[in-house]
């Protein structure tokens, strides 16, 4: 990591976005976005040297944390890109990690873990000191989670219903949830159910873990959306689960070439694989269509984005929270790659890591317009 550039580059994003007298995207404008530096390194410091990023999320207090499931840890790190603390380690005794699946830092600074293997959500102090296990989940725990206000996360959480008596079929309900130190929701937002197939992998995932994006705010609010080829969708929600409004767009369906079907099977069959899946064949087909939202998250300027999975490049439609259009951005040089990229914004800026790196983990960042 150039820690020279890092600093320099965040000084300029707090100039243009935030003392500086540039002016805010029109309606209808089309910004370019710029990657200026990353975080990350393939060889050298271990503490910039990153083996599976599975989560990135900035804290009330300004820093970024990171979950690497390799690692089994979590770093800190300052907007100036220097690492501040490490948070746990591989283990398991009081207040370590093994394979990690997910994190959220809560509106009250607080970090949580989700590592089932140590029997479900482990928390922790903002500096690092292990609080205790907040809830307990050793079979079908949170598979993505995201930090909200005061205590809490919203989560999408699968739940299987055996047979009943004298039947065969098994139930998966999939729900997306508020959490609040405990294991049962204090808020369901969405919920839908599927049969469950061992052989059918697509469904599956089509039907949970890839099936949708959502993301929280720090007063509450909640975006989401279904993953769909057909449908451009975004949902919004107060913290009580009150619906607020949707964002649409009527856009056209876009198929996929057989080299994206091709890169996406290869994507998805890999990482189910690196994360241990057991019980179902791993054989995906992924949709001939591109998915028109394909990820949403709240920037810290009273705005939600939407990542467009229909177009070429890393596109997104940015709206207000009240339901107006507002501007496109695209960032540039990207490509494809970024349908596999995942975004969280901090101050100014818009950080990013890939989920299928072509060389090694880095994390990104953008300045925000």
């Amino acid at each position: 990591m150039n820690r020279i550039l890092f600093a320099a580059s965040i000084g300029a994003v707090a100039v243009s976005c935030g003392g500086g007298p540039s002016e805010a995207p029109s309606a209808g404008e089309s910004v370019p976005l710029m990657i200026v530096d990353s975080i990350g390194v393939e060889m050298g410091d271990s503490n910039y040297v990153f083996g599976s990023i599975t989560s990135i999320e900035f804290g009330p207090d300004g820093l970024l944390y990171v979950l690497d499931r390799a690692a089994c840890n979590v770093r800190v790190f300052s907007r100036e890109g220097e690492l501040v603390r490490v948070i746990s380690r591989e283990g398991g005794g009081p207040g370590e990690l093994m394979s990690p699946f997910a994190m959220a830092v809560l509106g009250d600074g607080r970090i949580s873990v989700c590592s089932p293997f140590n029997g479900g959500i482990q928390q922790f102090l903002p500096e690092g000191t292990w609080e205790g296990l907040s809830a307990e989940f050793t079979n079908n725990p949170p598979l993505m989670m995201e930090g909200a206000d005061s205590n809490a996360y919203v989560a999408l959480k699968l739940d299987v219903t055996p047979p009943s008596e004298g039947g065969q079929e098994i139930t998966v309900g999939v729900r997306i949830c508020r959490y609040e130190e405990s294991n049962e929701p204090a808020v369901v937002y969405y919920q839908n159910s599927f049969p469950f197939d061992p052989l059918n992998l697509t469904m599956i995932l089509r039907e949970s873990f890839f099936g949708y994006t959502f993301d929280a705010r720090r007063d509450g609010m909640v975006a989401m959306a279904r993953r769909s080829s057909e449908a451009y969708e975004v949902r919004l929600f107060d913290a009580s689960g009150n619906p607020l409004g949707t964002l649409t767009r009527d856009l056209p369906v876009v198929p996929k070439s057989e080299e994206e079907i091709l890169d996406e099977k290869t994507f998805v069959e890999g990482m189910m694989q690196s994360m241990g899946a057991s019980g179902v064949a791993i054989d995906y087909d992924p949709d001939p269509d591109r998915d028109q939202v394909i990820g949403v998250f709240f920037d810290g300027e009273d705005r939600v984005w939407v990542q467009r999975g229909s177009t070429d490049g890393a596109v997104f439609d940015v709206w207000s929270t009240d339901g107006s259009l507002l501007f496109t951005a695209e960032i540039e040089g990207v490509g494809t790659e970024g349908r596999y990229w995942d975004f969280e914004p901090g101050s100014g800026a818009i950080y990013a890591y890939s989920l299928d790196p072509e060389l090694y983990q880095q994390i990104f960042v953008i300045p925000m317009p």
